[in-house]
């Protein structure tokens, strides 16, 4: 039984560790295409519409979804390895007593760490300020209201998800 627990682990494990390549992935590739746009509008701001930057910082909340959903599934693995598998590999793998496993040791308190988190919304709202601040140069009522209220609608709703959500997740995750 032990060595079904340890290989249901193990391959958990792996899948843990590619969902956080592919999270990490995706954060760079965000980066780097937001700075890439804005670049490439910046360059040719003399003949292109500036409400075009409204395209990268949608794109950038777009991303934000993605890695959310990523961060949710590591999430998941985690908790299904804290309340399931550790218990299991304390019980049948001759584990000592007192040992405090992985996935229980990072639900302390002083294991929680949120700045990349921080730093992933503060590029979002980098590229969100730009298009907002762009859609008033030249204001155009037809093109800047519905692109604003995109804006604000995508980027609330990217900041409701970061902020909140996991706050509940991890009171759900932790509590079990």
């Amino acid at each position: 039984m032990g060595d079904r627990i340890w290989d249901l682990f193990v391959e958990l494990r792996k899948e843990l560790l590619e969902a956080q390549k592919i999270r990490a992935q995706v954060m760079a590739f965000k980066i780097t295409s937001a700075a890439a746009a804005i670049g490439i509008l910046a360059k040719y701001d003399d003949t292109l519409d500036y409400a075009l930057f409204t395209i990268s910082a949608l794109a950038a909340v777009c991303f934000d979804f993605i890695i959310y959903s990523y961060s949710f599934s590591i999430k998941r693995i985690g908790c299904y390895t804290r309340d399931v598998i550790e218990p299991a590999l304390k019980k049948h793998g001759r584990m000592p007593e007192e040992m405090k496993l992985w996935q229980k040791f990072l639900t302390e308190k002083r294991t929680k760490q949120t700045l990349s988190q921080f730093g992933n919304l503060g590029v979002t709202g980098l590229t969100v300020l730009l298009a907002a601040v762009s859609l008033f140069f030249p204001y155009r009522r037809v093109v800047s209201v519905p692109l604003l209220a995109a804006l604000v609608v995508f980027f609330a709703t990217a900041i409701l998800i970061a902020l909140i959500l996991p706050r509940r997740l991890d009171k759900q995750w932790t509590d079990s």
